[in-house]
């Protein structure tokens, strides 16, 4: 799986060739979701599966949690180590990134070295980040409304609104970024 910011693209090996390809989001419903969901549509156990991501710090912690929960296990590898494996010349795309990373974890398969979070972090990062998406989705809500509803409202009253939901989006914003700091601290801890 290549792992950015927002999003996780999939690539699914069976044997050398490409099983599923598949981009989602970055959240950790999103990911939970598709980990449930492949393992029931195509009749596999937990144990049939390994999940394998470069480590980009914070991002890979909605995968981490997710994996965790589904009871998946997890081979994050040091970026380095599969550029320099021949496994991984940056592709123009984050598709051929994640089939790069799926090919090196087949390729290195013996190599794996499963990442475990410990108890506390696993409690800590869950708890953050579920208040993080949440934060996110109220920012995105306020966003649209600043926006949606500026056509239709009399332009004083929507002067008054927006100088309002400006006011939450900026408390959001510091929320979000608190946790982020919070999330970041605690990997860091855990390194």
């Amino acid at each position: 799986m290549d792992v950015s910011k927002q999003s996780v693209e999939v690539c699914v090996l069976s044997g050398d060739d490409i099983f599923l390809e598949k981009c989602i989001l970055g959240t950790i419903s999103e990911i939970e979701s598709f980990l449930q969901s492949f393992l029931k549509q195509h009749s596999y156990s937990v144990s049939d599966v390994l999940v394998c991501a470069e480590y980009t710090g914070k991002y890979t912690y909605p995968l981490c949690l997710s994996c965790q929960r589904v009871g998946v296990d997890l081979w994050l590898e040091n970026p380095y180590a599969i550029k320099h494996s021949g496994g991984l010349e940056r592709g123009k795309s984050d598709r051929q990134d994640a089939r790069k990373i799926a090919r090196y974890a087949r390729r290195y398969e013996d190599k794996v070295r499963l990442f475990v979070l410990p108890e506390k972090a696993i409690s800590s990062l869950r708890e953050l980040v579920s208040e993080q998406e949440l934060y996110i989705v109220d920012k995105k809500k306020y966003q649209g409304q600043l926006t949606d509803e500026k056509s239709f409202m009399d332009p004083q009253d929507y002067r008054q609104k927006s100088a309002r939901l400006k006011v939450l989006l900026k408390a959001l914003t510091v929320a979000i970024k608190e946790i982020e700091e919070k999330i970041q601290k605690i990997i860091e801890e855990d390194e």
